[in-house]
């Protein structure tokens, strides 16, 4: 998906009850929307698939994890390329290109321990034209990422 969805109406009531509480089961959704839960089960997955609602895991649960924002400055000439490169790292969950002193941002996550100098080491390293990099690691996440609720025109992502 690359560029704006519109959603109908209906949506709405189903997006508003994930924003109050992302975890909510089937019931509670079929409760807020007035649909039987077979249709918020399968409006869910047609979401999904569509990229317009994605699942969002707190990498706490997983284990020890580290969030760390990268901001890379690389040669103008292989702003392409570099960009293109971490939408495939699987450690990047957001990825874009930027104005200023540097011209590209990673939120890059990363089991705590040794494996941030790996990415950093390896794969960061590697990328082409690469300049400069600087890391501003997240203490804590206060909220992850949310539709945005109250519209019917959401943009879907264009990296990862």
């Amino acid at each position: 998906m690359t560029g704006p969805v519109e959603l109908p109406t209906e949506d709405s009531a189903l997006l508003e009850a994930l924003a109050l509480d992302g975890r909510a089961g089937f019931r509670s959704l079929a409760t807020a929307t007035g649909w039987p839960q077979t249709t918020v089960r399968r409006r869910l997955a047609e979401l999904r698939s569509g990229g317009v609602v994605y699942v969002d895991v707190d990498p706490a649960l997983l284990g020890s994890w580290t969030a760390v924002g990268l901001w890379l400055t690389v040669a103008p000439g292989e702003l392409a390329a570099a960009g293109a490169a971490p939408a495939e790292h699987p450690r990047v969950s957001f990825a874009a290109a930027t104005t200023g002193v540097s011209n590209l941002h990673a939120s890059v996550r990363c089991p705590a321990g040794a494996a941030l100098y790996e990415y950093l080491a390896g794969p960061v390293a590697a990328l082409p034209g690469l300049l400069s990099v600087e890391t501003a690691p997240s203490m804590r996440v206060v909220k992850g990422a949310s539709p945005i609720v109250g519209r019917r025109r959401v943009e879907a992502p264009r990296v990862r």
